[in-house]
């Protein structure tokens, strides 16, 4: 088995939907809600946009294909870990779903073993 820190963000997305399948409906149903959310205040999110990293629109397109993914395969992301975890955290899409997913799980969503795995997989702590 791989260390975790040899895996990359699908194969711990995977793991995380393999070990929590329970908790996937909330996970796609918050990705939604931020999607939309970031949709319908556009306007006020670019003004105040300030990572420096990424520009709002960048972060605009990365919701929108995380979105898209979502719509196309929808129950059958509950379904299979592996397209899953393949759609929503290849390549750069996995930026925004990680920031979704860490977001619900520092607001106390879900269980107390997916939070502390949530954190053990994606958060990055110095």
């Amino acid at each position: 088995m791989k260390s975790l820190k040899h895996r990359n963000n699908v194969e711990k997305a995977q793991l995380l939907a393999g070990l929590f399948p329970e908790e996937m409906p909330g996970i796609l149903s918050d990705i939604a809600v931020r999607a939309q959310y970031l949709k319908e205040h556009r306007e006020d999110l670019q003004k105040t946009w300030d990572n420096g990293l990424l520009t709002f629109p960048f972060w605009e397109d990365l919701a929108q294909r995380v979105e898209q993914a979502m719509e196309k395969y929808q129950s059958r992301l509950l379904e299979r870990p592996r397209l899953f975890a393949d759609q929503l955290f290849d390549g750069y899409n996995a930026l925004f779903t990680i920031d979704c997913i860490v977001k619900y799980a520092e607001a106390g969503n879900g269980s107390k073993p997916f939070r502390l795995a949530v954190d053990m997989l994606f958060s990055y702590h110095a």
